[in-house]
């Protein structure tokens, strides 16, 4: 089987962005070993794409649309047939209300 390549969206690598230099302004070294972490973690996604449940918040999602958390952010990424992208990077705070 072939592996699948990750490709972060513009919007993911933004978000991540933002989040990094957010900590930096508190510690350098956390919000470099946080940036390490996602991507690290995203990587590793390669191996097995399924690892992490479908992403509750996108009503319509038939399995392929996923997340996962590494500390207080939310990793969501779509499982395609070639690819797997990191569609965002979102604080758990922001997380939008159930209805």
């Amino acid at each position: 089987m072939k592996k699948k390549k990750v490709i972060w969206s513009q919007r993911a690598k933004d978000s991540l962005k933002v989040h990094h230099d957010y900590i930096k302004e508190e510690s350098v070294s956390a919000a470099k070993r946080v940036k390490t972490e996602i991507i690290k973690a995203s990587k590793e996604l390669i191996l097995y794409p399924e690892k992490y449940q479908a992403d509750e918040y996108h009503p319509d999602n038939t399995g392929n649309i996923r997340r996962f958390f590494r500390w207080s952010y939310r990793i969501v990424y779509q499982v395609n047939e070639e690819t797997i992208d990191i569609l965002n990077v979102i604080h758990t705070s922001q997380e939008p209300n159930r209805e």
